[in-house]
């Protein structure tokens, strides 16, 4: 059998099968056949699996790199981004402890240095996981389009599990997270402020990389 045979049917190929299915069933009577064929051809959701599902019950600290051009540009970025993801893994994920972002902060200036030793930060704050997002792209504008307002921001995302004592850390890394508001192929946003778009895109962000860490349903096309 071919690969193409073996391949699973896309959303839009169920969708044409249970219009001819319908079509080619005899009508129910006192029901209509279009109001029927709209609420069975709806679209539906699907359960999207944790691609980390191990912060459930421990104690979490998020940690955030940026470079020293964007911390010079952004001075907050590092401190935003953790604040936004350590509450939205607070109230999204069963169970979790988040290290209060504001001392993580304050540790961090107080150390000086973009070489942080995970070990020591983690045993600083009694975290049993680090959440470790590097970011490598953040910008409010692209290029060339001087007018027009658009918000990027990616990042490598790894976790590190210091929860088994006297064993070395695990270093977990998962899927990069990236996004664009607006998404690519829509004209940039024009009268709106830049700290309207950073927080459009802080608010993407996090809901792209918080998911990574529970269950969640996504619509079907």
């Amino acid at each position: 059998m071919s690969d193409r045979l073996r391949e699973a049917p896309t959303p839009r190929t169920r969708l044409v099968v249970r219009v001819l299915l319908m079509l080619s069933a005899p009508l129910v009577p006192g029901c209509n056949l279009i109001e029927s064929i709209v609420l069975q051809t709806a679209p539906g959701t699907e359960k999207v699996s944790a691609e980390f599902n191990r912060l459930p019950g421990k104690t979490a600290l998020v940690y955030v790199w940026v470079d020293a051009e964007t911390k010079w540009a952004h001075p907050k970025v590092r401190l935003d981004l953790a604040a936004y993801l350590s509450e939205y893994l607070e109230k999204n994920v069963k169970d979790v402890t988040v290290a209060d972002y504001y001392l993580v902060e304050d540790y961090l200036e107080k150390a000086n240095s973009f070489d942080v030793n995970l070990d020591k930060l983690a045993r600083h704050f009694g975290a049993d996981m680090v959440v470790h997002l590097s970011v490598y792209r953040f910008s409010l504008r692209d290029q060339g389009m001087h007018h027009f307002y658009r918000g990027r921001l990616g990042a490598s995302v790894e976790v590190h599990d210091l929860s088994r004592p006297n064993e070395p850390q695990e270093r977990i890394p998962l899927e990069d997270a990236e996004v664009a508001v607006p998404e690519e192929g829509v004209v940039g946003l024009a009268n709106t402020t830049p700290a309207q778009i950073r927080q459009m895109t802080y608010y993407a962000f996090t809901e792209e990389v918080g998911r990574k860490f529970h269950d969640y349903e996504r619509a079907l096309d």
